[in-house]
């Protein structure tokens, strides 16, 4: 059966008219959205708790997501982050019927046109702000429902632990409070989606192990607690600070391996003793002034500015003894010393007519010696009590030194 071409546009027509009597379209005008917010604002007070029963609570949902962790700061005890509040309750004097309004369900106003909950930061750095401001608008549906989200810079109050710095875990709060109403006014219930990460940009130095909310009443106050568990990137002060106080430690110790007729032994002592006060120095301004959390780099940097004193004390004692008049006598102890020196060191020392020697001597001195100069009892001198000194002292320090460095930073890391 062949069908003129002519009867397809009238199918499309019909078919066309068809479909727009079954979908209505809808339209929400200017008009309409005026005479909605002019029936609803017409006897509405933004002073006034919005629930018809006013001996009822309100109830206020708190969520909080982070933008940055902009800074950490330990002198000041002090957390700055950004990031903004998402607050939601409802407003029974907000409701309407969208039919009423040609199906308008939505609506934006203004912050300051309705009421909203006087939360503030209670744990903040500076004075107390608003949150806010003029140019928010707020989202508000046919129910009432409202949802409000104040974006800012939070400055926040934060007690530091330093005692494992750099290897330190801190965990900072922030809290949010209605100052002005009481729980039995205005009650935090929940936060239903807690801490969440709106275009989280990480920071260089912190980063964020876990986070958690909580409710809390405390007598007539309603809180909410947003709790922030940072972990301390310790790259960064590992190279610039605890590696190179480890190899001045090492270095300090280096002076007993100097010889005590080199005249530099009390200047490189005095040199590295200096640098451990810089390095202190530099420590000390990067952390907090507290008397109950003494970091262990810091008690590790006491410990080796000890270490320099004691080695500048021996070595001016050791260079005093050294330069002693050869015709002195060394006395019975250091010669027991000496002794005990050569044991650890298996090495054996004699002497002709009260001269030492080595036993690599060449052997062709001693016979061609006359009987009468046998081998007599090993007599010492100052400068081998110097070395003696340098020995014990070079391994005592050396030992005391690891045991010291491992037992610190294996408390701090842990």
């Amino acid at each position: 059966m062949n069908v003129p071409c002519v009867t397809y546009p009238k199918m499309k027509f019909f078919v066309t008219c068809f479909i727009i009597w079954i979908c209505s379209v809808n339209s929400q005008t200017n008009e309409n959205l005026k005479t909605l917010q002019g029936d609803l604002f017409a006897s509405y007070s933004s002073k006034i708790r919005p629930v018809i029963n006013q001996l009822e609570p309100l109830q206020l949902d708190v969520s909080f997501y982070l933008s940055s962790v902009n800074e950490v700061n330990e002198v000041k005890e002090k957390m700055v982050t950004t990031g903004y509040l998402e607050l939601s309750w409802t407003d029974e004097l907000l409701k309407w019927t969208p039919a009423d309004y040609n199906n308008t369900d939505t609506i934006f106003v203004p912050q300051n046109d309705i009421w909203k909950p006087d939360l503030v930061l209670k744990n903040g750095f500076k004075k107390f702000e608003e949150l806010g401001g003029s140019f928010y608008y707020l989202y508000i549906d046919y129910e009432g429902f409202v949802v409000w989200m104040p974006f800012s810079v939070f400055e926040s109050r934060c007690s530091m632990n330093i005692f494992n710095f750099p290897f330190d875990i801190q965990s900072c709060d922030i809290k949010f409070v209605t100052w002005s109403h009481f729980a039995e006014q205005i009650e935090i219930t929940k936060s239903s989606k807690g801490i969440n990460f709106y275009e989280y940009e990480e920071n260089a130095v912190w980063d964020i192990l876990d986070t958690t909310s909580e409710i809390k009443k405390e007598g007539r106050e309603s809180e909410v607690k947003f709790t922030f568990k940072l972990r301390r990137k310790s790259q960064y002060y590992v190279m610039n600070i605890i590696l190179p106080v480890i190899f001045l430690g090492y270095l300090n110790i280096l002076v007993f391996v100097i010889p005590a007729d080199a005249g530099e032994k009390m200047s490189f002592s005095v040199t590295v003793f200096l640098s451990f006060a810089v390095f202190l120095t530099i420590i000390s301004t990067l952390l907090p002034t507290s008397s109950e959390n003494i970091p262990v780099l810091a008690m590790y940097l006491v410990i080796q500015l000890v270490n320099g004193v004691f080695a500048l004390v021996i070595t001016a004692f050791q260079l005093r003894l050294r330069h002693r008049d050869d015709s002195e006598e060394v006395s019975g102890i250091w010669v027991k010393a000496i002794r005990l020196q050569q044991k650890l060191r298996c090495k054996k020392m004699n002497t002709v007519k009260g001269k030492p020697f080595d036993s690599n001597s060449n052997i062709d001195d001693l016979k061609s010696k006359p009987k009468t100069d046998e081998i007599l009892d090993v007599t010492f001198g100052w400068n081998h009590v110097a070395s003696t000194i340098d020995f014990f002292a070079f391994w005592s320090f050396l030992i005391t030194n690891i045991i010291i460095t491992i037992a610190m930073f294996s408390v701090a890391a842990s």
